[in-house]
């Protein structure tokens, strides 16, 4: 797809609001592009449909709905490649993808359950997980694993216990002979006289000279304490080793279920998916699209940034009635008549249904292409690389013409605008007597020329262009430009008619004057357009 299209279009304005829950639905989302197989989109819509049916049936049943969603975002990716020894945090992905798997399937019905591929996995692997009453959304090695590990872990709390005891006795003696006590430190500093003899404290503490006044003191090991934590260093290596093997115990049943855990994320993933799309379709009011027409039928199609542009600025929306037929549409149009938002909601439209999502219609046939062209204006810098206007549009167009061949979305705004009319009216009407032949194109031209050659096989449509009778009723010129845009909006019929040869219709004076251009040079203009005529 070319990106231009996508940015043209402006379909991020719908495609951000498709907002799936789980990391698997997530990352779907980022790799989708358009979607060029019918079969593939039709199992789209269908799961969509499928999720709308629970949405519906889930409106009346709100602590359903609300635990289904919270498992739904508690489902984490787990480790998706075989590993001869997981470790805990991975077992605890696992354990918490199985929780929330069971728990979410256990609130949807068994034909949901069918529909998406969702099945039950093994309850005996969960329970592995679980022992030692720990709580669903944790895991550790419990006792309850290994009865050799238990008793490890009690010889070890014996061996603290005593060391602890041990320090105690050594800190009581402290505390009763010289008044002080380590209280978790690595050393004391104490006066030297306070200290006394410093041979007779040499069996408890280590002493060493700090200054000419003070020495410093650190705790002593008796043969005993040594001999604990030596103790303890043991039971902490056979600790970990039993770890180890409870973590290899573990791992064995998780590598084996691995392929069944892997197609229930899959399932997870369409789930979130379709779930995403219908909540996007109750939110934006967005219909199913009918994939088996040659022609695309657009009946009340609304370009979504477009309708919240209007509606900020207080002014009407007139939803899109068309049908773009194969082979090439010319629509004609002054400034402002609505010739580019007609094109961007075609292309808007015709990208979400292939992404796979609902579009906002009332209906909504079209054909699934293969590939989608846009030729207009709206570079960068990079890409236009030296190039003119008119230059960078021929390098689009012939991009495109490799792929017209296959199924292919064409659009072109204004084309040619920025050279002769006579040689871009020449150049459109070539283009347009060879697309005409394509049956495996669609394309729609946006343009003011008038000089394009009448040709069989295309439709010629026009804007329904200013109401003058309206806009003359209207008050008198705003005072800012906002307003007199708005007055014009007002007066503008946005809807699609047919266009007879020699119409020669125009509202740019009109316009350019309710704008603020002085009536002397509007009437001027006027004249000399008369006297072409």
């Amino acid at each position: 797809m070319s990106p231009a299209m996508w940015a043209y279009a402006e379909v991020d304005a719908l495609w951000t609001r498709f907002q799936p829950e789980t990391p698997y639905g997530r990352a779907a989302k980022v790799r989708r592009v358009p979607i060029t197989d019918r079969a593939a989109l039709e199992r789209l819509y269908d799961l969509t449909d499928h999720a709308r049916a629970l949405l519906e049936d889930l409106e009346s049943d709100p602590i359903r709905r609300d635990r289904l969603t919270h498992h739904l975002k508690r489902l984490p990716r787990f480790p998706e490649t075989p590993q001869s020894l997981y470790d805990e945090v991975e077992i605890f992905q696992f354990k918490k993808f199985l929780f929330n798997h069971r728990c979410l399937l256990d609130r949807l019905t068994e034909g949901l359950r069918q529909a998406f591929g969702l099945t039950y996995l093994d309850p005996s692997l969960e329970g592995r997980l679980n022992q030692g009453r720990q709580s669903e959304e944790s895991f550790y090695i419990a006792d309850a694993y290994l009865p050799e590990l238990a008793e490890t872990r009690r010889s070890l709390r014996a061996v603290d216990t005593g060391l602890q005891a041990l320090r105690a006795q050594a800190e009581a003696h402290c505390m009763a002979r010289w008044g002080f006590t380590f209280e978790g430190r690595a050393f004391v500093l104490l006066p030297r006289t306070r200290l006394g003899d410093p041979e007779a404290a040499r069996a408890l503490l280590e002493v060493e000279p700090y200054d000419e006044t003070q020495v410093c003191l650190r705790p002593r090991a008796t043969t005993e304490e040594l001999r604990l934590a030596g103790h303890r260093e043991e039971l902490l290596a056979r600790e970990r080793a039993l770890e180890t093997e409870v973590l290899a115990q573990l791992s064995a049943p998780l590598r084996e279920a691995l392929p069944a855990l892997q197609q229930q994320a899959q399932a997870i993933e369409a789930f979130d998916l379709a779930l995403a799309g219908a909540r996007l379709a109750f939110e934006a009011n967005l219909v199913r699209p009918g994939l088996a027409s040659a022609s695309i039928v657009i009946e009340g199609g609304r370009h979504l940034p477009c309708e919240a542009l209007c509606g900020e600025l207080g002014t009407p929306y007139t939803p899109l009635e068309a049908i773009f037929d194969q082979g090439a549409t010319v629509l004609f149009g002054s400034n402002m008549g609505g010739k580019t938002v007609v094109l961007k909601t075609l292309a808007f439209l015709q990208l979400a249904a292939q992404m796979g999502l609902y579009v906002p219609a009332r209906r909504f046939k079209t054909r699934v292409f293969r590939h989608f062209h846009y030729m207009g204006e709206g570079r960068s810098r990079e890409e236009a690389r030296g190039l003119s206007g008119f230059g960078f549009e021929i390098r689009q167009f012939t991009e495109a013409w490799g792929d017209l061949e296959q199924d292919t979305l064409l659009l072109f705004d204004e084309f040619a605008r920025t050279t002769s009319s006579q040689e871009a009216e020449a150049l459109v009407s070539a283009i347009l007597e060879d697309l005409a032949a394509r049956p495996s194109v669609v394309a729609a031209f946006s343009t003011h020329f008038r000089g394009i050659r009448r040709l069989p096989g295309v439709r010629y449509l026009r804007m329904g262009g200013l109401d003058r009778a309206r806009l003359a009723a209207l008050e008198a010129p705003g005072t800012t430009l906002a307003e007199r845009i708005r007055q014009i909006d007002h007066a503008m019929r946005f809807s699609l008619e047919p266009d007879a040869a020699g119409d020669t219709r125009s509202d740019a004076l009109v316009v350019a004057e309710r704008l603020g251009l002085p009536a002397t040079l509007a009437r001027r203009a006027a004249a000399f357009l008369n006297e072409t005529n």
